[in-house]
């Protein structure tokens, strides 16, 4: 009977502890999770700090805050659960502001191209206009592509002649030499024009080589009158000599065949 009588106490005490305890959770929890909410300091670089106040708990701040007890003992370094009141605790690490978003840039219109061309006097032939080298106006310049467009550029003093509102494409353009110059580099040249472009291509002129003039060829002699005189008459000796021979020939042959017949037979 005693021993009945002792279990049934000390069960009875054991209830009455554990309603103390639970009522007095019921009653700190909110109170401190309340309190927490308003002393918890959101900085500029985005961190979060709480300061420590009476009940606080690491349990009770991860659950107010979102995250977890190991994490706040990581951040603050802490090698236990033991709080001080007035203690600051680093709940958020500061957060990276973010980037400003770039603008988007505006699309580029397409713009028509050009193509400026000009001649100088390329003095020291390197077919590069440099300072001191003249300009030489008047000089045509056929330009063309491939789709049909043509259009001939005259050079100008003192700066390139251009054709405009050209669409982007491959180009020629072709030098006519002009009189008393030749071309420093390929009279002939291509050239890329994208949108939005301005090409500019310079001819390098030199004064053409003089071709030396041709050596006349010495003119036969004329004969003399009396070369010529000499030179017929020995032909005319010639024939009468050979004439004169064919008549001796012919008087010995009649003289002989007389002669024969004479003789007595």
């Amino acid at each position: 009977m005693r021993r009945t009588a002792g279990w049934l106490l000390a069960a009875w005490i054991g209830l009455a502890l554990m309603g103390l305890t639970v009522a007095g959770l019921a009653g700190s929890g909110p109170r401190a999770l309340a309190q927490a909410a308003v002393t918890a300091t959101p900085r500029p670089d985005g961190s979060i700090v709480h300061t420590v106040q009476e009940g606080d708990t690491l349990f009770g701040l991860a659950l107010l805050y979102g995250t977890t007890v190991d994490e706040i003992r990581a951040l603050n370094g802490l090698d236990s659960d033991l709080l001080i009141v007035g203690q600051e605790l680093l709940i958020r690490p500061p957060q990276a502001a973010p980037a400003a978003p770039s603008p988007t840039p505006a699309p580029v219109a397409h713009q028509p191209g050009a193509l400026c061309t000009g001649a100088f006097e390329d003095r020291n032939g390197n077919d590069q206009k440099e300072e001191g080298e003249p300009w030489i106006a008047g000089v045509r310049i056929a330009l063309v592509n491939g789709r049909g467009f043509q259009q001939t550029l005259i050079s100008q003093a003192g700066q390139p002649a251009c054709a405009r509102d050209l669409e982007p494409g491959y180009y020629l353009l072709a030098l006519d030499d002009p009189a008393g110059y030749q071309a420093s580099g390929s009279p002939r040249r291509e050239v890329w024009l994208p949108w939005n472009a301005e090409v500019t291509l310079l001819f390098g002129l030199r004064p053409a080589a003089a071709s030396p003039a041709p050596t006349p060829s010495p003119a036969p002699a004329a004969a003399s009158a009396s070369g010529l005189d000499l030179t017929r008459l020995g032909e005319a000796l010639l024939l009468a000599a050979g004439f004169l021979a064919l008549l001796l020939a012919g008087g010995a042959i009649g003289y002989w065949v007389g002669q024969r017949r004479a003789r007595p037979r």
